[in-house]
């Protein structure tokens, strides 16, 4: 198994808004390393997360919870400050045919072999909330198309940046 170096931020108070979703297609999540997704279907949650950076609200992710969740992430929420954990890993991605959006492929547990025809590996950012009393919130996968940085500086970036409160959508397009 691959180690993997995260960088965590200091404590930050959480803020959070509920809205009430209706979905026909499975809940399908984009788990960060170690984390696993759900699937399902059925009416959930949207849930908007902040944080108070230096006194202003930090926009992380807007994140649907099924139902039967609900409670329990929300009692997670509420339980106290919480911190931002970036975990930078080189992914293998395919360039698409069709407006030039990438699809990471999985691959086996150490895997981060030659990538193969039509495929690039990439470093990414992948960015949870670390709740009071441990649950793992994924946030966003912030990938560097261009390659020019590795995992591990990538994930420092984005860490230092979450830290002076810019926005996550907004690393998204940081060069």
């Amino acid at each position: 198994m691959t180690a993997y170096n995260a960088f965590v931020t200091p404590e930050y108070p959480v803020l959070f808004t509920l809205r009430q979703e209706e979905r026909t297609e499975p809940w399908t999540a984009s788990p960060a390393p170690g984390e696993s997704g759900d699937a399902g279907g059925g009416p959930g949650v949207a849930i908007s997360i902040a944080l108070l950076v230096k006194g202003m609200p930090s926009f992380l992710t807007t994140c649907i919870v099924p139902d039967d969740e609900l409670v329990d992430v929300v009692e997670s929420l509420e339980g106290g400050d919480a911190r931002v954990a970036v975990v930078g890993i080189s992914v293998t991605i395919r360039e698409g045919t069709d407006g030039g959006e990438a699809t990471v492929i999985p691959r086996e547990e150490g895997g981060e072999g030659e990538p193969l025809e039509g495929e690039v590996n990439r470093p990414a950012a992948f960015v949870s909330l670390i709740c009071a009393d441990g649950r793992r919130i994924s946030v966003a996968r912030i990938l560097d198309a261009a390659g020019r940085r590795s995992p591990e500086e990538l994930a420092k970036h984005v860490i230092k940046e979450i830290s002076r409160g810019v926005q996550v959508p907004d690393l998204a397009s940081t060069p």
